[in-house]
């Protein structure tokens, strides 16, 4: 059963203590370390895209960040990955901030298919 953001319950998406965020974000982990090993990628990077600040009112306005879901760095090059079942317009124009503020491109894997293909083609 989901809950009204319609994520899977907590314990089916919990793997060796970690609650991720989707199921198939604790798959694209599992697979990570088996095939990568965990010393080569880290979880849930964070990007500030753009600084908190105080409007002409005083009003304290947020800053805007992106973070995903890996930082894999294999054979010295960096890959920002993120596990998307579906690309919202705010996942859109944060990605084109973040394109735009630190130069990094997402690469958007939908599948377990998609994270195997992704795997063999940093190894090579």
């Amino acid at each position: 059963m989901y809950n009204k953001y319609n994520v899977s319950p907590k314990d089916q998406r919990t793997l060796n203590g970690i609650v991720f965020d989707s199921k198939f974000e604790m798959q694209a982990y599992d697979l990570f370390c088996k095939f990568l090993g965990k010393k080569y990628f880290e979880r849930s990077p964070k990007y500030e895209l753009q600084p908190g600040f105080r409007d002409s009112n005083g009003k304290a306005i947020r800053s805007i960040s992106y973070v995903g879901d890996f930082l894999i760095n294999y054979n010295g090059v960096e890959y920002l990955v993120d596990t998307k079942g579906m690309e919202t317009p705010v996942f859109k124009m944060k990605e084109k901030m973040l394109l735009y503020v630190h130069q990094k491109s997402i690469h958007k894997l939908k599948s377990k298919k998609k994270v195997l293909a992704f795997i063999e083609q940093m190894k090579q």
